[in-house]
């Protein structure tokens, strides 16, 4: 099924633009106009259609919008246009790749047979005892943050549950739901970091994609152990997560008023999101020691899925995924393009070399 959302006829009012910007869309446009008769043999991936949408929708919402417009205008031809595009959607396949490899990271809390407390204020002075905030402990000071909580189902953790017996009475009391959680990143911990000297078609990595699209250096903020902070860490139940990894669910900042900060949407998929509530506000009793997740962080997160769904990227490299999976012989007429491409991708990232 193709959720794919044409461009807008015309940007946005509420987007600051100049001549090269409106430029760079107006090529964007005539691209995903042309994409009908741009029949490439063989097929490409991926197809010209997409690629026109992610350069246009990131001209829509990357905060970073004015790189992307310098981007387009240096582009010679449709061929280079056609690339720059492939740049983001590589990045998309890396956090989908990401996302399959996943495996549980147990902390110094994730066991039933650990410490056992009476109440929550309790558990939360056992943990703030361990610091610095590593991948070790992460984890643990994230819940104590989010009161042991999933940010977006409510779902108590599985093992404070049965260690705390505050949260024990409140579930059965609230009939909430228990579940594994995981200390997701909002920015994964990637294995190699952007060379700004370097143009992108020889930086083509993970960093660079983000810090391009963000405008901002944030690869800087996040460096070594610092890609663990708190301001980069959500407590999401592993059914919740997923759906964060592969970009089907983002958070949209409902305003900035003070009485309302940190207060969220749930975007995403209708499917995917339906049973979770449609606002969500973080909370923290200790800012200071467990700040909150970074509404900036947040902002550049739903900016890269908006782009990622409207253009069809998603839809495109889920199927793939699946067809990696189920299919042990490509076909001949072209049709697997999109399956072999993100094949080689990801063999290319089980060596690093991407």
């Amino acid at each position: 099924m193709d959720n794919s959302v044409p461009l807008p006829s015309n940007l946005p009012n509420t987007i600051p633009s100049d001549s090269e910007f409106n430029a760079a869309y107006d090529r964007c446009a005539a691209l995903q106009a042309r994409a009908p008769i741009l029949q490439l043999d063989p097929p490409r991936s991926p197809s010209t259609l997409i690629c026109a949408r992610i350069l246009g929708y990131m001209l829509i919402y990357a905060p970073g919008r004015h790189n992307i417009a310098k981007d387009i205008s240096k582009c010679v031809d449709d061929n280079e246009l056609l690339h720059l595009a492939q740049l983001t959607y590589d990045y998309f396949i890396y956090l989908f790749n990401a996302a399959k490899s996943q495996t549980h990271e147990y902390s110094f809390l994730d066991h039933t047979s650990g410490p056992s407390f009476h109440t929550i204020k309790a558990a939360i002075a056992h943990i703030m005892e361990e610091s610095p905030i590593d991948q070790r402990t992460v984890k643990a000071h994230a819940l104590a943050r989010d009161n042991f909580h999933c940010v977006v189902t409510g779902a108590i953790d599985y093992v404070a549950y049965h260690n705390n017996k505050q949260l024990t009475v409140e579930a059965l009391a609230q009939e909430l739901q228990v579940f594994h959680t995981e200390a997701v990143h909002i920015f994964p911990a990637f294995t190699n970091k952007g060379e700004d000297n370097l143009k992108p078609e020889y930086a083509a990595n993970e960093w660079t994609i983000v810090n391009h699209f963000a405008g901002h250096d944030i690869s800087q903020e996040l460096d070594g152990i610092q890609i663990h902070c708190l301001e980069n860490i959500l407590t999401l139940a592993i059914h919740v997560q997923p759906f964060f990894d592969r970009l089907a669910l983002w958070f949209e900042e409902v305003d900035t008023h003070q009485d309302t900060q940190h207060t969220y949407q749930v975007c995403g998929n209708p499917a995917s999101i339906c049973s979770f509530s449609p606002i969500v506000t973080f909370t923290t009793s200790d800012p200071l020691h467990l700040p909150l997740p970074s509404p900036y962080y947040l902002g550049i997160h739903a900016a890269f899925c908006k782009v990622a769904n409207l253009s069809g990227a998603t839809d495109c490299i889920g199927n793939a995924f699946e067809d990696m999976e189920e299919i042990s012989t490509l076909a001949s007429d072209g049709s697997s393009a999109d399956t072999l491409y993100c094949a080689l991708i990801c063999a290319l990232l089980a060596k690093s070399v991407f």
